[in-house]
This record gives structure tokens, sequence and C-alpha cells, in this order.
């Protein structure tokens, strides 16, 4: 039984994958797909709505961290918008926070105000990110996506 409802929609010409629910082992195929395939009718950057993902675990993680790099490769980028308390924490604790670019809203996504992106528990800050611990996701580390 699947725990996730996915959503593709185009906003201002800018592929937007909605997920809701929780993001977990079960979904992590499907959910790869969706965002392989918005990613080869937009573009290499895929904004990644997270206002309604109330939980996931490693293996969600490992999808959008595998994707993410797989944007990077290709020239863009899989900025992440709207992460509620619970998800925002995980990427925190996984320092995968630092990975991705993080936006409160998917409107500010759109628009790239890299000035507003999310720098922890405080939504918004103009302060760097500290890293708060490298954990392995599915055998990769933050600094596995790094561009290079």
């Amino acid at each position: 039984m699947f725990s996730l409802d996915l959503n593709v929609s185009d906003i201002d010409g800018h592929a937007v994958v909605a997920l809701c629910g929780e993001l977990d082992l079960a979904d992590t195929s499907d959910v790869a797909a969706h965002l392989i395939a918005a990613v080869a009718a937009y573009g290499p950057s895929v904004i990644v709505d997270l206002a309604g993902l109330t939980f996931i675990d490693s293996c969600g993680l490992g999808v959008l961290v595998r994707v993410l790099r797989w944007t990077r490769q290709s020239g863009g980028d899989l900025p992440l918008a709207a992460p509620q308390h619970q998800v925002r924490r995980v990427l925190q604790i996984t320092g995968l926070i630092d990975a991705f670019t993080v936006y409160p809203s998917v409107t500010l996504a759109i628009s790239g105000a890299s000035d507003t992106a999310l720098a922890g528990p405080s939504d918004v800050a103009a302060s760097p990110r500290t890293q708060l611990g490298v954990v392995a996701v599915n055998g990769l580390t933050p600094a596995d996506t790094a561009v290079r």
C-alpha cells in the first residue's frame, strides 16, 4: 500500500513535483521515475514541493540525493521547497540540508531567491548554514552531491 501522493505540475514553465504523505521504501521507485520524467520533459532543474510530506526515511533521502547528483551532472539542480518541520529536521540531522538548495516556498524556489534559502529551524536566515553531522544515506554523503 502506497503512503505517498505525487503530483507533477507546470508552474510558470517550471516542473514542480509535489510529494504528500510519507516517502519510504515502498514509494522510492515511483518517485524516482516521476522525477526523471519531469527532468526529461522540463530540463535539468525540477522543484520538489515538500509542503505535504510528513515523513521521509533513508530510502526516500537516497532517491532525492541520486536525482540531485544526476541533475547537477546535467547542469541543473533539484531545489526543495517548503519542507515541514519533521522533514526539515531529518535534512538537518543528516547534513543534507547543505547539499540541497532549500526554499521556504515553491514561489521562492521558482524565482530562485537564493538569499532566502533555508538555513535551519529559523526558516529564513542570512547566516551561513552549519552542517549538523555527516551521515551516509544509501552509501552517499552530502559531499558526494557536490558539483565537481
